[in-house]
């Protein structure tokens, strides 16, 4: 379907969207607010967020760099659960401080609730991206079979 050059689009794509929703639902169910109406209003600003921080920031480098200051194999599970932790560190960060800042502006509510909802959002994201990562991978790995 895909040309292998287009590997990192193509999962950036499929990350964001994957990452945005299931951010989206988990912020819209702690907060009492979950819609239909309210997910879908929600997941388009923090998917264009997502695929703009994916875009722009090296991701993929960064977590290696920070993965491979405690192991030094590549390959290992916990090398990648490092990176995974790097990666989701930076986007939930950003994302939850930008959509927040979208729909608030910035207010002392705003600091407040961006700082009650960090840890949360962080510890939810790292599972899900634990657990979604090698899906997304294999599917992306798919995608891109297709010879230049």
């Amino acid at each position: 379907m895909f040309t292998k050059d287009k590997f990192g689009i193509v999962f950036n794509t499929l990350f964001s969207l994957m990452f945005a929703s299931v951010m989206t639902l988990f912020a819209l169910y702690m907060n009492h607010g979950l819609s239909l109406a309210s997910f879908i209003t929600g997941l388009v600003p923090a998917f264009a967020i997502n695929f703009t921080l994916g875009s722009y920031i090296p991701l993929v480098k960064v977590g290696d760099k920070f993965a491979s200051l405690f192991v030094k194999n590549p390959e290992s599970k916990i090398f990648i659960a490092l990176r995974i932790l790097a990666i989701v560190v930076i986007m939930t960060a950003a994302m939850s401080f930008l959509v927040m800042f979208s729909q608030m502006g910035f207010t002392k509510a705003f600091l407040i609730a961006f700082a009650k909802s960090l840890l949360p959002s962080l510890a939810f994201a790292y599972v899900v991206a634990l657990i979604c990562f090698p899906f997304l991978l294999k599917l992306t790995i798919k995608l891109c079979s297709k010879e230049e």
